[in-house]
């Protein structure tokens, strides 16, 4: 694992306690005093996790004074990478390093909201329905879960700047987004932004009612946990990528990912989730046609192809010069 151009932070777990069934909460400070950089809702940071590598958490502080950082956990079913080894070996007072925090799902402006987190995915939406509500924009958050037990950051969403916001949902109480749909989505409205974060099913069934319902495809805004798009799956086609820096060319067999063969050439590049979520190694394209499987690009930025992921987009030229 290399890192280009990333600001390290070294960190001490100064807290750690269990919110919602499976779920810890961490509290992170810096190691040598002083205040963290300041972040807006939606941001996330790496977590270097010993022999496992960077690992994306969003950023869910209560507060913005750069005191410390939290970031909620969930262990992952049958996890053996990064979650299993926070939940089973982190402690207080352990030190660690972090990236500085990166925002590639930012609060868009608007008149109104409407927040979908499906299990985790409270994590960015709960900052964001904070600042929202400081604000005084009108907003609803939906909170969608398989059991009560589950639910994270229960006294922040009990507060009264929240509360009345807040609309939780359990599967177990047959109340998940597949057997309702909440009023506010069956009247579509031009003012309104709808933002969700959520595994990749509880993304399209969103999608799907926002579709029946007559909204725009531009009026939702979404992270998910997995990329949809992201295929290693051979497309049969090999291509050449060049270094704009040196004129070096290396092929990208229909088997491998730019990112492999750049890691495999010892050139210095940022990676991080490997699913095209993240946006670590997003690289600019000096010439040649991206093929893109990432879900952080826009489509007009996608449509522009003047940058690319790494980690999962490939090319429909034969040769991709990248600005490297």
């Amino acid at each position: 694992m290399t890192m280009k151009d990333a600001a390290l932070i070294p960190v001490t777990i100064k807290a750690i306690d269990i919110n919602g069934l499976g779920n810890i909460s961490l509290q992170l400070i810096a190691q040598q005093g002083g205040l963290l950089p300041v972040y807006s809702p939606g941001a996330h940071i790496d977590v270097f996790i010993p022999d496992v590598g960077p690992r994306q958490y969003s950023l869910c502080t209560g507060n913005s004074d750069g005191e410390y950082y939290e970031i909620c956990v969930k262990l992952a079913e049958n996890s053996t990478g990064g979650s299993h080894f926070i939940h089973q070996h982190f402690r207080v007072g352990d030190n660690l390093t972090i990236s500085a925090p990166r925002n590639h799902f930012p609060l868009p402006d608007a008149g109104r909201y409407l927040l979908f987190a499906g299990g985790i995915g409270i994590t960015p939406l709960l900052t964001m329905a904070e600042q929202i509500s400081y604000q005084h924009i009108e907003f609803e958050l939906h909170y969608y879960l398989s059991a009560q037990d589950q639910t994270a950051f229960l006294p922040r969403l009990n507060t009264p700047a929240l509360a009345k916001h807040v609309f939780l949902h359990y599967s177990e109480a047959n109340d998940s987004l597949r057997d309702k749909t909440p009023p506010s989505l069956c009247a579509a409205d031009q003012n309104t932004r709808v933002i969700a974060c959520g595994p990749d099913g509880f993304i399209q069934r969103l999608q799907a009612i926002m579709q029946q319902h007559h909204w725009s495809a531009e009026q939702l805004s979404f992270e998910r946990f997995s990329n949809a798009n992201s295929s290693h799956n051979s497309d049969g086609q090999e291509f050449h990528i060049q270094l704009n820096s040196s004129g070096q060319r290396y092929l990208v067999g229909p088997n491998q990912t730019i990112a492999e063969v750049l890691l495999s050439a010892k050139v210095d590049i940022m990676l991080s989730c490997e699913q095209g979520i993240c946006g670590s190694c997003i690289t600019d394209v000096i010439d040649g046609i991206p093929d893109h499987r990432d879900s952080v690009l826009t489509e007009e930025e996608k449509a522009e192809n003047r940058q690319i992921t790494l980690c999962c987009s490939r090319s429909k030229s034969p040769v991709l010069v990248l600005d490297l």
